[in-house]
């Protein structure tokens, strides 16, 4: 493959413009193949959360947290990791005594039912935990 065109000495030497655009398209695909995966929110489980109007933003004060997500299907996870509810207290009683002034985040998906969200919670305040935010979205009007 020659880049520069010499077959005479009298002639001045040309680029070929098609090897250059064979690589630049192979870069923009690299570049479109790369940018797709990332994700702007990584999240662990895709919940639909359930409306209210006096739902507040996110990210007002930098607090000690420990959040607890449960899905569509009841799966309880603390931080990403799944846990079972048998073993949550324990998990909450650990994070607890690491940090005495932890504070529970409960995000749960609309479907989730109403004696699982108790569950959690009543699990929390077992270990100990007093400070329990609920994450919602806000409703429109």
């Amino acid at each position: 493959m020659r880049i520069f065109e010499v077959s005479r000495a009298g002639y001045v030497p040309k680029i070929r413009i098609i090897n250059l655009v064979d690589i630049l398209l192979v870069l923009l695909l690299f570049l479109f193949a790369t940018t797709t995966f990332r994700v702007d929110s990584p999240s662990a489980v895709k919940l639909s959360l359930p409306e209210a109007k006096s739902a507040e933003e996110l990210g007002k004060e930098k607090i000690e947290r420990l959040l607890i997500t449960i899905g569509p299907d009841e799966t309880i996870y603390v931080d990403s990791r799944s846990v079972g509810l048998g073993a949550l207290e324990q998990v909450l009683t650990e994070a607890k005594t690491q940090n005495p002034r932890v504070t529970l985040q409960l995000s749960a998906d609309k479907q989730v039912s109403y004696g699982r969200v108790v569950a959690i919670v009543d699990a929390a305040r077992v270990a100990g935990i007093q400070e329990i935010t609920a994450f919602t979205k806000k409703s429109v009007q």
